[in-house]
């Protein structure tokens, strides 16, 4: 008996796992009875989906340890031979670009094409690959295995179709959850008291901690140099990161108070936030928290590679969507440090003591978030991608 063509979906790190699980979701209560596949998590079972391999432990980018290379080929010869066996009619790759390539490639060349058994497997990308902030050239590649981008920032999908990709806009799942406050939630604790209040989020990754907690405590030792009453709570990820907190400075400052799975509680206590670039600039903006931000660079790296590959005049997600457009989107609404490559933290201490003490400063940034946040409230992510997904299965079934 012929199997019906079904779904697949592959991720590769936890936020492939949360994004792509809402989505699941919805195709599973509009399409009960298509068969949807995962290499992914737990969200993504949960929702639905029938793991057919677990991925999303590896927490890495792909490129980040070449000891995967060989487990990643071994995982395509395994994809290969459920495939043989299972029929899809669309391929959802998300997020983890540098671990879906050769996915993507491997479905289009052998099981996208159409034939008399069917009209061949489509490829709808679920997170844009960030090919319009660095190594632009590696468009080519996604117009050639991809039929459709389904974008999370606003000012992507006008980016893509100019170079003849298929792309929409479906909003953010980030924006489709409640605000979660309470830090009674998580742990019987008391935020501290003092003003000002300072959120300082540290990044993620191992690397990105490594890199910039230490600009973190010294910036912080200069601010509370020059605001003795200010206090400040660390949002770590998770129990793992405030670890490397410890282990990274030893003699912690008593004025900086450690939580971790906290990010929107310690945001809506803070009044300022100094964070390390990244998507916590959404969960910043969202509460209209004024906020700058860093990440350091490797200066030699930046030097002789990195400033030959990036193509953006800002690098934060505040400031791309601001200005609508990544050629020219010079519009800074927020105060960026990046690429830090190292030297003195004044200037960063600087912009933060600024938008502490100077009201107008922040209600500018703030009413600008807002306009920002408002683009994604009309959306919900999880549906409208889950609809593209079937518009493009009904229409190729009709063709």
């Amino acid at each position: 008996m012929v199997k019906a063509p079904g779904i697949l979906f592959t991720a590769f790190e936890h936020s492939g796992d949360e994004h792509a699980a809402p989505v699941i979701a919805e195709l599973r209560r509009m399409l009960p009875d298509t068969p949807i596949y995962a290499t992914g998590g737990d969200r993504m079972a949960a929702a639905g989906a029938e793991i057919i391999e677990k991925t999303t432990h590896m927490g890495l980018m792909f490129a980040d340890s070449a000891s995967h290379i060989p487990e990643h080929f071994r995982r395509l010869n395994r994809l290969k031979r459920f495939l043989a066996d299972h029929p899809i009619a669309v391929h959802v790759p998300t997020d983890s670009p540098a671990a879906n390539w050769d996915i993507c490639k491997l479905i289009k060349r052998r099981y996208g094409k159409p034939s008399a058994s069917g009209p061949g497997a489509k490829v709808v990308h679920l997170v844009a690959p960030q090919v319009w902030a660095w190594a632009q050239w590696r468009v080519r590649k996604l117009r050639k295995f991809s039929d459709m981008v389904l974008c999370l920032l606003p000012f992507e999908p006008s980016w893509f179709e100019k170079r003849g990709v298929n792309a929409r806009f479906i909003g953010h799942p980030l924006f489709n959850h409640a605000i979660e406050t309470d830090p009674l939630r998580w742990q019987a604790m008391t935020y501290p008291t003092g003003s000002p209040k300072v959120a300082l989020m540290p990044g993620s990754r191992a690397a990105e901690i490594t890199r910039n907690w230490p600009i973190i405590v010294d910036a912080w030792k200069e601010l509370s140099a020059r605001f003795p009453g200010a206090q400040a709570v660390v949002a770590g990820i998770n129990a793992d990161s405030l670890n490397r907190f410890r282990e990274l400075t030893p003699d912690i400052p008593d004025s900086m108070h450690l939580v971790h799975s906290q990010t929107d509680a310690v945001i809506h206590w803070a009044d300022v936030v100094l964070a390390v670039s990244g998507t916590v600039s959404l969960h910043i903006a969202r509460q209209s928290k004024p906020m700058v931000l860093i990440y350091k660079a490797n200066r030699l790296t930046w030097t002789l590679v990195g400033q030959f590959l990036i193509n953006t005049r800002t690098f934060t997600l505040p400031n791309l969507i601001h200005s609508g457009r990544v050629e020219g989107g010079d519009s800074h609404i927020v105060k960026e440090f990046i690429p830090f490559l190292g030297g003195s933290v004044e200037p960063i201490v600087d912009e933060v003591a600024h938008l502490i003490d100077n009201d107008r400063a922040r209600a500018v940034q703030i009413e600008a978030l807002d306009n920002i946040v408002a683009q994604f409230q009309r959306h919900n992510a999880g549906r409208e991608a889950a609809e593209t997904i079937v518009q493009i299965m009904r229409q190729d079934q009709t063709a």
